[in-house]
This record gives structure tokens, sequence and C-alpha cells, in this order.
């Protein structure tokens, strides 16, 4: 009989218990305000009809946050612009733009590099042309992220992030949208 093996999930999180307590070994991390600059490509997964799966968009993004940590948690204020996206309707497009605020837990990963978490609540505003009719609704939306960051300086690092926040209307449906981004982190 074969000696079974641990399974993926086991071992995924032996690898981030590891990484937690050489994390927590690293020299701490400066507390301090900083702002993050960052573009990407955003991708729309949004509805053709209410209760419908259409398709996706994709757009340009940017965002810019501000900042302030404490040690390996942050507090952060963001302005996000997922891009305007075309959709499959004759002339059609979406937008979702977004301010919120965000908490965030930050990992060292040796001296070069440092993990994020990051969960928050944003005011969305969702813009959506179909068929020549436009339609905008705004309303609070939950924000996920996660990201590494590349430490250059210890006052710069290059921050490489994937955030999701979705929109609603309530006669166009929904739409998830997904941004992968590369941006810089500085630190006052």
């Amino acid at each position: 009989m074969k000696p079974k093996l641990p399974s993926r999930h086991w071992l995924l999180a032996g690898a981030l218990a590891a990484a937690a307590c050489a994390a927590q070994a690293q020299s701490a991390p400066r507390a301090g305000p900083f702002m993050v600059a960052a573009v990407g490509r955003s991708d729309y997964n949004y509805d053709c009809y209410i209760f419908a799966d259409c398709s996706n968009a994709r757009a340009t993004s940017g965002k810019l946050g501000f900042g302030y940590r404490f040690g390996t948690f942050a507090v952060e204020g963001w302005w996000s612009d997922f891009g305007r996206g075309n959709t499959n309707d004759p002339g059609g497009s979406l937008r979702l733009q977004g301010l919120g605020a965000s908490a965030s837990w930050l990992m060292r990963f040796g001296e070069v590099a440092e993990g994020l978490l990051r969960a928050g609540l944003a005011d969305t505003r969702y813009t959506r042309t179909r068929f020549g009719d436009r339609t905008t609704a705004s309303e609070f939306q939950p924000t996920f992220g996660l990201g590494i960051g590349f430490i250059v300086t210890p006052q710069i690092s290059v921050e490489l992030a994937w955030d999701v926040t979705r929109g609603d209307a309530p006669d166009t449906g929904t739409v998830l949208v997904n941004a992968a981004s590369v941006g810089l982190r500085l630190r006052f």
C-alpha cells in the first residue's frame, strides 16, 4: 500500500505558518504615513440582463491611496477608477469608480518583500450605458485585495496587487471587477 501524502491544503497551510514565523523574526517595520499610486488592468464580469451572466469587459485602471502604518497593520484611504470597458450591447460601456477606506495586514518575507491583505468598504459609483440609455448608481460595497511589495529602499517599494469589488444598479444588474496593478508605495 502506498503511503498517503499530505494534501495540498496542509502543505500550503504549513508554508504560510513557516512564513509567518519567519516574518515575525524580522525587524519591525517603521510606523508612519505612506502613499500608493498604481496602474493596471481591470476585468469586469457583468450581467447582460438582471439574472443572466453575460461577458467580460476589460479596461485600464488606476488607484491612489494614502494611509498610516502601525507596524504590521495599516489604515488606508483609496480612490480607484477601474476604467471604462466596452460591453456586448450596441454602444454599451460600463465604468466603476470608488472612494473607500480599508484596513490592511502586512507580513514581511525577509528583508526584500512583504505580503499584503486588505479589506474595506467603498462608496462605488457604477455607470452603465446600454442601447443609448445611461444608468448611474452609487452605493457602499465591500472591497478586498492581496499584494506583494518588493522593497527597493526603506522608503520605496514596488507593489503588485489584486483588488476586487462590485457595483450594483437596480435596472442593469451587478458587475464584479477584478483589477491587477503595479504601483509604487512611498513611505514618509
